[in-house]
C-alpha cells in the first residue's frame, strides 16, 4: 500500500467498451485529493479531502472516494456534485453518495440521498437516480420538471430515455400526480401509473385516473374527469377519458363510456349511453333581462283610457 499526501496523482483507467466487435480507444480519468492510498496488486484507491474526478467532459467532487482500475467503478460519498457535460447536455447534480461504472459505454452513475440535479431542460428531486447512456431512472420523486412541456410530476418510481431533441419517452408509477399550464390554463393529473411517448405526442394514466383543467382568464368552465384510462393528446390538446367515465362541469354530472374533453374550448363530448344529472340548487342566475312590473300600460286603439 502506499500513501500519497501530495494533491494530485494521476490513474488512467482503461476503458473497453463492453460487447463491441471493435476495441474502443482507452479514455483517460484523472483522480487528485489531498491524500491518497493506492494498492498496486489490486488497483484500488482510496482518497479523501477535496477529491476530485475528472473522466471526458464530467467531473465528479466529494469527501470522500475510492476507485478501482481492474473493475473500472468508482464510488464517491459526503457532499458529491456532479457538474459538465454528458452526451452533449449540460449537467449539475448533487447527493449524498454516487457509484460511477466506467466499463459501461458511456459511462453510468448511480446517485443516492437527496439527490437535486439539473439535466438539460429537465429537473428532478428524488431520493436515488441512475443515468446510464440515453436512459434515466429515479425512485420517491419529489419533483421532476420538462421545462420544454411546462410538465411537473412527481411519483414513486419513474424511468425514461431521451435523444438529443429531448425527452422521448417517460414512465411513472405509484401515486402519480402532473401538473401542466399554459398562458390560459392550469390542468393536473392524478393516475397510478402513467406514460409519455413524444412518437405519440401523448400522455397516457390509468388506474383512478382523474384530471382537473382550470381556466386562469375564465374563459372556459372549470371541468374534473374521473376514469379507468385518460389519454391526453397534448398537439391537439385533447382529452379522451375511458372506462366508468364522468365528469362534472359547470353544476352538470355527465357519464359514459367515453368522455371527449377540449380543454381550450370546454367543450366536452359524450359517447356510449351517456347520463347527465343537473345540480338545479348550483345553478347560475340566467343572463336573461327581467321583465319590469312597472311597465307602461299599453292604452286602447279604440277609445283610448277613460
Amino acid at each position: 500500500m502506499r500513501n500519497f499526501s501530495a494533491k494530485i496523482l494521476l490513474s488512467v483507467l482503461l476503458l473497453a467498451a463492453g460487447g463491441a466487435a471493435l476495441p474502443a480507444a482507452p479514455v483517460a480519468t484523472q483522480l487528485t485529493a489531498d491524500a491518497m492510498d493506492y494498492d498496486m496488486e489490486s488497483g484500488e484507491f482510496k482518497a479523501q479531502g477535496h477529491v476530485t474526478l475528472k473522466r471526458e467532459d464530467v467531473t465528479l467532487t466529494s469527501a470522500y472516494g475510492e476507485a478501482s482500475t481492474k473493475t473500472q467503478k468508482a464510488r464517491l460519498w459526503r457532499s458529491v456534485r456532479v457538474f459538465g457535460t454528458y452526451r452533449g447536455e449540460k449537467i449539475d447534480a448533487v447527493c449524498a453518495e454516487l457509484i460511477a461504472d466506467f466499463s459501461v459505454s458511456g459511462g453510468s452513475y448511480a446517485m443516492k440521498g437527496s439527490v437535486d440535479a439539473a439535466f438539460g431542460s429537465r429537473v428532478l428531486r428524488a431520493a436515488t437516480a441512475r443515468l446510464s447512456g440515453q436512459t434515466f431512472g429515479a425512485e420517491d420523486v419529489t419533483h421532476f420538471e420538462d421545462k420544454d412541456r411546462n410538465m411537473v410530476m412527481t411519483c414513486a418510481a419513474l424511468s425514461g430515455d431521451y435523444d438529443a431533441q429531448g425527452l422521448r419517452a417517460a414512465e411513472g408509477k405509484g401515486n402519480v400526480t402532473v401538473v401542466q399550464q399554459d398562458e390560459e390554463k392550469v390542468s393536473r393529473l392524478w393516475c397510478d401509473a402513467l406514460s409519455y411517448s413524444r412518437a405519440a405526442d401523448t400522455l397516457t394514466g390509468t388506474g383512478s385516473a382523474k384530471i382537473h383543467v382550470q381556466s386562469k382568464s375564465g374563459k372556459t368552465q372549470e371541468t374534473t374527469i374521473e376514469c379507468e384510462k385518460l389519454d391526453y393528446s397534448v398537439g391537439g390538446n385533447v382529452v379522451t377519458a375511458t372506462g366508468n367515465a364522468r365528469a362534472v362541469q359547470d353544476g352538470r354530472r355527465i357519464s359514459a363510456q367515453t368522455l371527449i374533453y377540449h380543454p381550450d374550448t370546454g367543450r366536452l363530448e359524450a359517447k356510449g349511453t351517456p347520463r347527465i344529472s343537473v345540480d338545479l340548487t348550483n345553478l347560475k342566475p340566467s343572463p336573461r333581462t327581467p321583465a319590469k312590473n312597472d311597465a307602461p300600460v299599453a292604452e286602447s286603439k279604440k277609445g283610448g283610457r277613460k
